[in-house]
């Protein structure tokens, strides 16, 4: 079950799989647990496989290059360059070292990760246009990039991505970014879909939730010392947004990561909706996430839900508050 992915011409699963949690980013991981993790999401009909350099500083690619080598010709891999590499020479030496970790010719879309204020726009852009000439990536497109960012992006080019923090705890990008994204006819990537777990199903309270995921501007930022935002969250909306999921899961039958992903997958502009797991086990779970589809009324009930919180939080893209979005 594929699609076109926006304008171009990859052919691409619905859900995609991020590669962030293999290289350690949400605690301590066996390396085989994270191959079979990766084998196991292609066996069940992924093709999408999203990583980085700076997940696990080019690890996470190593781990995707040795779990599914052998599959190159079957897979869309997307990476992304780090925002301390935007500068030309940088930008093409950081494509080559993913190349080489992933142990391919090509990267299907490479983005920008984070704008950076000190290195032209314009030079980043030319860079991945040289890069794509070259025949070393296929697409370039942009994360993170709000409603300004990515307006100066379009200027210079056709961007074929824009890939974004995007679920129902966090809607921020439906105010600004995503007509942006309709009308340029530029696919989101959703990442955080399951907001670090909070919306597996595994959580009555957000008092329950691990205080060191605790971090995004819906939480009260004196919960925990290395939060940067300096924000008192939306936490009586983010949990009346939770027993409202709750209740769902019963009237529907549905457990709630098909309820946040089914309603992702129909949401304007997103392209593929990503999800990480930590061994083949979760892996084998993904496939009612690839054909999971919501009817009407539990989509409006979804949105009915999450406008409160919606609108308490506005249009501030960054989930964590640090100012690198415009």
């Amino acid at each position: 079950m594929t699609g076109t992915f926006g304008k171009t011409d990859l052919k691409t699963s619905p859900i995609v799989y991020g590669c962030m949690g293999g290289a350690g980013a949400f605690g301590a991981q066996e390396e085989q647990d994270s191959i079979e993790a990766l084998r196991e999401a292609f066996n069940v009909g992924i093709n999408f496989f999203d990583t980085a350099e700076m997940y696990g500083n080019g690890y996470s690619e190593q781990l995707l290059g040795r779990a599914l080598g052998d599959k190159r010709d079957e897979l869309v891999i997307s990476s992304k360059v780090a925002d301390q590499h935007m500068a030309p020479d940088d930008l093409i030496e950081a494509c080559e070292r993913s190349l080489k970790n992933l142990g391919t010719d090509h990267i299907d879309l490479y983005m920008l990760h984070w704008p950076n204020r000190d290195v032209p726009l314009s030079d980043s852009i030319g860079a991945l246009k040289t890069l794509k000439e070259a025949g070393k990536i296929r697409w370039y497109g942009v994360s993170n990039f709000g409603i300004g960012d990515l307006g100066d992006a379009l200027e210079l080019g056709e961007i074929s991505v824009d890939q974004l923090p995007y679920h129902l705890f966090y809607r921020a990008i439906e105010l600004e970014v995503q007509p942006k994204c309709v009308a340029a006819g530029v696919p989101i990537m959703c990442y955080s879909s399951l907001m670090q777990g909070l919306l597996a199903g595994k959580y009555r309270k957000l008092a329950d939730f691990p205080v060191n995921r605790a971090r995004t501007r819906m939480f009260d930022h004196r919960k925990w010392a290395e939060v940067v935002h300096r924000e008192t969250g939306a936490e009586e909306a983010g949990q009346a947004l939770l027993d409202a999921l709750w209740t769902l899961t019963e009237e529907t039958g549905l457990a709630m990561e098909e309820l946040a992903i089914g309603w992702l997958k129909s949401r304007p502009a997103v392209g593929g909706v990503i999800v990480g797991t930590r061994n083949g086990a979760q892996s084998r779970g993904l496939k009612k996430l690839l054909d999971v589809e919501l009817d009407a009324a539990v989509l409006e009930a979804l949105d009915a839900a999450s406008n409160r919180l919606k609108d308490d939080l506005g249009a501030d893209i960054d989930m964590w508050g640090k100012g690198r979005t415009r």
